[in-house]
């Protein structure tokens, strides 16, 4: 008859150890790959917000040249649109290196610390396109969501999660939204910004004054040295990823040519 004999401690300890190893390495793996997953995904779709505004930019730019083929730029639906856009632009002469490289340290240093619900104000005039409403065109005020200013709403909060625009109306009082939103009807509703995370776009006009006016036939040909004749629009997103203590920043550039250098 033959005696059995029990694991010792020291071969129990040992299998142990090796099992919360290998726990631990799946684990990471696990942890690795979801975190992965999830930063791919949020990158996927703060690209696409990106790339809507951009194609709204796009849009109201292409509606307002194809509405501006007349002398009265008053029948342009989007002629009020298009202007709203570009008012907000900065003097490509004055803009701050700060701006153009765009490399914060932190997503906090965009915002306004003091006013919550702003970007601060070394940003220029930073606004997003509410695309639900493109095609109100007499709505500007409702399209053209700016931060800072007279008729801004305070709007816009670092990203939670990631980059994003939700949509469902404000519930604040007018006073916080701005004295051109003076009815709670102004701004409720599906088709209303209610909050925009880690995004907003930078305007910058022309440095140069290559613009050309005058008339067509024989009529002389000018330089305006006072408008510009093109806009770039820097589109900007910042946020802090999953697992990560640094932000993560993706931004695109688009130019828009103004319609007006051609004036008939």
């Amino acid at each position: 008859m033959h005696k059995k004999f029990g694991d010792t401690l020291v071969e129990v300890a040992l299998a142990i150890g090796i099992f919360s190893l290998v726990a631990i390495v799946v684990v990471s793996v696990i942890s690795a790959s979801t975190s992965g997953a999830q930063t791919a995904l949020e990158v996927t779709i703060t690209r696409e917000d990106l790339d809507a505004q951009a194609e709204a930019l796009r849009f109201i730019h292409d509606s307002y040249v194809s509405g501006s083929q007349s002398r009265d730029t008053s029948q342009n639906n989007y002629y009020n649109l298009w202007k709203a856009v570009t008012e907000k632009a900065m003097d490509g002469n004055a803009v701050s290196d700060e701006i153009i490289t765009f490399n914060p340290s932190s997503c906090s240093e965009l915002y306004d610390q003091s006013s919550p619900g702003e970007l601060r104000t070394g940003l220029g005039n930073p606004f997003v396109i509410n695309t639900r409403q493109l095609g109100n065109p007499d709505n500007e005020k409702n399209i053209v969501i700016s931060s800072g200013g007279t008729g801004s709403q305070k709007v816009f909060y670092e990203a939670s999660t990631f980059p994003r625009i939700l949509y469902g109306g404000r519930t604040a009082s007018a006073d916080s939204i701005g004295e051109d939103y003076d009815t709670q009807a102004n701004y409720e509703g599906a088709d209303y910004i209610k909050r925009v995370e880690g995004i907003y776009i930078i305007a910058v006009k022309d440095k140069g004054s290559t613009i050309v006016s005058g008339g067509g036939g024989n009529s002389s040909i000018t330089i305006d040295k006072n408008k510009p004749a093109y806009y770039d629009f820097y589109i900007r997103s910042c946020w802090i990823p999953p697992g990560k203590d640094k932000p993560s920043t993706i931004s695109t550039v688009i130019r828009l040519y103004d319609p007006a250098v051609i004036e008939y």
